[in-house]
C-alpha cells in the first residue's frame, strides 16, 4: 500500500459523517516528524474552522517538521476564515499530502502557494475516494447546480401508485428508513404541487436520535393555489410558482414567468448553496426532469409487491419504441428489508 493511503483513508472516514454544505466535506490528519498521528480535524460547517486548522490545533507544536494529510486542497483565500495555507506554513509543516484539487475557483490555488513557498506537496492520493464522499460538492462547483437524485418506489412490476392514486405504502419500513437516511444527506427535497396537495408531506428527516440539519423543502408549484396550512409551507419551503401569492409565513416564493423552468430552478437552488437535491415528486415532475436530462442519479426501491394490473408508472413519458429507452449504469443493488434498492446513473444524452 502506498505510504499515505491508510492515513488519507482515516481523514476520508472522518469527513464522510459531516454535512457542512454548501462547504465541502474535508478531513485532515497531522503526522509528526516520526510519522506518528498527532492531530486530527474535520470541517463542521460554514464559518467554522477548516479541517486543516482543527488538525493543526490538535497537534500543537508536534506539527513542526511534520506532514499534513488532507482530503481537499487547502484554501488560499480570506473568506469567513483565514487561508489554510498560511496556517500550514506558520505551523512548520514540511510536507502536505492532498487527495484532490479544489474545483472551487475562489478556494483553489493552495497547492501552488505552498509549492511557491518551497513546501513539498503530493497530490492525488485516493482522489476517487475523496470525491465519492462528497459528489454533490464537486458537481455543484463544476456545473453551478445541485446534483439531482431522483428517488421513487415501485412494485416489482413497475407501478408507482394504484389506479385510485394510493401509494402508501409500496415499500417496507426498512426501505422508508433508508429514504430518511437519503434525506439526511441531502440539502433539499423537491416535490411537485400534486404531491404536496395530495399527501401534505413535511419532507423532513425522521430517524431516531437524528439531530443533524433538516433538508429544505422545495416545491415546483405551477399555477395551483396553495393553502397556508401545508406542512412544507410551515417549514418555510422554497416554492417555484408564477401564481402563489400572499402566503402568511416566511416561505420563499420564486416566480418564474408563466411556467417553471426546471433548469433555471436548479441554478437558483445552486446559487442558494443547495449542493445535493433529492427529488421525491410524482411522475409528472420526474418525467419533466428526465426529458430535460437534469437527473444525475436515480434510486429505485422495488417493493416486494405485485400490482397485477394497470396502475401509475414512475414516469409519464411516452415509450413508443425500444429506441426511446435510455441506457443506465447500475452502480449498486442491495436488499433493504424485503425490498430491493437499485442505484443507477443515466447515460449522457446524445448530441444531435
Amino acid at each position: 500500500m502506498p505510504e499515505y493511503d491508510e492515513v488519507m483513508r482515516t481523514a476520508i472516514e472522518a469527513a464522510s459523517v459531516m454535512n457542512p454544505h454548501p462547504n465541502p466535506r474535508v478531513g485532515a490528519v497531522v503526522l509528526d516528524r516520526n510519522g506518528r498521528v498527532v492531530g486530527r480535524g474535520v470541517h463542521e460547517g460554514p464559518g467554522l474552522p477548516h479541517a486543516e486548522a482543527n488538525a493543526l490545533d490538535d497537534a500543537g507544536t508536534s506539527a513542526d517538521g511534520g506532514t499534513l494529510v488532507v482530503t481537499l486542497e487547502p484554501c488560499n483565500h480570506h473568506g469567513r476564515t483565514p487561508p489554510c495555507t498560511q496556517a500550514i506554513l506558520d505551523a512548520g509543516i514540511q510536507k502536505v499530502v492532498v487527495g484532490v484539487a479544489d474545483p472551487d475557483a475562489d478556494a483553489a490555488g493552495g497547492v501552488a502557494r505552498l509549492r511557491d513557498a518551497g513546501m513539498a506537496v503530493e497530490m492525488g492520493v485516493l482522489a476517487d475516494e475523496v470525491v465519492a464522499i462528497d459528489p454533490g460538492y464537486f458537481h455543484h462547483r463544476r456545473t453551478g447546480r445541485p446534483r439531482v437524485t431522483l428517488k421513487t418506489a415501485i412494485t416489482l412490476d413497475g407501478q408507482a401508485a394504484a389506479r385510485d392514486g394510493t401509494s402508501q405504502w409500496i415499500t417496507s419500513p426498512a426501505a422508508r428508513d433508508d429514504v430518511h437516511r437519503l434525506r439526511s444527506n441531502s440539502d433539499a427535497v423537491m416535490v411537485g404541487a400534486g404531491t404536496v396537495l395530495k399527501d401534505n408531506p413535511d419532507l423532513s428527516v425522521r430517524l431516531p436520535g437524528y439531530e443533524g440539519p433538516q433538508p429544505i423543502p422545495v416545491v415546483i408549484a405551477g399555477t395551483r393555489p396553495f393553502p397556508n396550512n401545508l406542512r412544507v409551507v410551515e417549514r418555510n419551503a422554497v416554492i417555484f410558482s408564477p401564481a402563489v401569492r400572499d402566503l402568511d409565513t416566511e416561505v420563499v416564493v420564486i416566480e418564474s414567468g408563466d411556467h417553471v423552468d426546471l433548469q433555471e430552478a436548479l441554478f437558483e437552488l445552486g446559487s442558494r448553496g443547495i449542493v445535493d437535491l433529492l427529488v421525491e415528486g410524482g411522475p409528472i415532475l420526474a418525467d419533466s426532469l428526465l426529458e430535460a436530462r437534469l437527473i444525475d442519479r436515480c434510486i429505485f426501491y422495488l417493493g416486494a409487491k405485485l400490482a397485477a394490473g394497470s396502475g401509475e408508472p414512475p414516469f409519464h413519458g411516452a415509450f413508443r419504441t425500444i429506441t426511446d429507452a435510455i441506457d443506465v449504469h447500475v452502480e449498486d443493488v442491495r436488499t433493504v428489508g424485503p425490498d430491493v434498492r437499485i442505484e443507477f446513473t443515466l447515460a449522457p444524452a446524445e448530441v444531435a
